[in-house]
């Protein structure tokens, strides 16, 4: 069998350098064609440009990404220390957005577009009208009773019991 398949391959090679002998085929009638205006065709495809890339190594490392017309993503890490990385893309609304991620031993951390940045000056003044400030007195004040306390001194008593 395996003879028949190299032989008649063989022939095949060989009559293929050859134009083909055979009865040529009917010719069609003569049909006027009808006027036709051919579209405009670009001469190439637009370029659309991206691109992508990837890396790893038996240590664990690794970096790998892409980019192209919309979007485009990074990201480099190890296994023993986290990952970096970050990725932006068109929303859409035609705002470029981004987000920067870090995530090793300390948690996961994001700096995101979308999220809200606090704003140290209020965009209104506060409404809080004190009192004026009034001088404290710091003058002592009486007692309203006096207690009367009898009077005597160590001398007179201890003269007054040895008496």
């Amino acid at each position: 069998m395996r003879a028949f398949v190299a032989i008649s391959a063989l022939i095949g090679c060989a009559t293929a350098q050859y134009g083909y002998a055979g009865l040529p085929y009917a010719a069609a009638p003569a049909v006027a064609a009808a006027p036709y205006a051919a579209p405009y065709a670009a001469p190439y495809a637009p370029y659309v440009p991206s691109s992508q890339f990837q890396a790893q190594d038996e240590f664990g490392n690794l970096n790998y990404g892409y980019a192209n017309l919309n979007s485009a993503k990074s990201e480099t890490g190890n296994t023993y220390a986290g990952v970096t990385g970050g990725y932006s893309y068109v929303d859409a609304n035609g705002a470029l957005q981004q987000v920067q991620y870090i995530a090793d031993g300390a948690g996961f951390r994001v700096a995101d577009s979308r999220l809200p940045v606090f704003n140290p000056e209020l965009p209104v003044a506060p409404t809080f009208n004190p009192e004026p400030l009034v001088r404290p007195n710091l003058q002592p004040r009486r007692p309203l009773f006096a207690p009367s306390l009898p009077r005597w001194s160590f001398a007179t008593d201890v003269q007054s019991k040895h008496s």
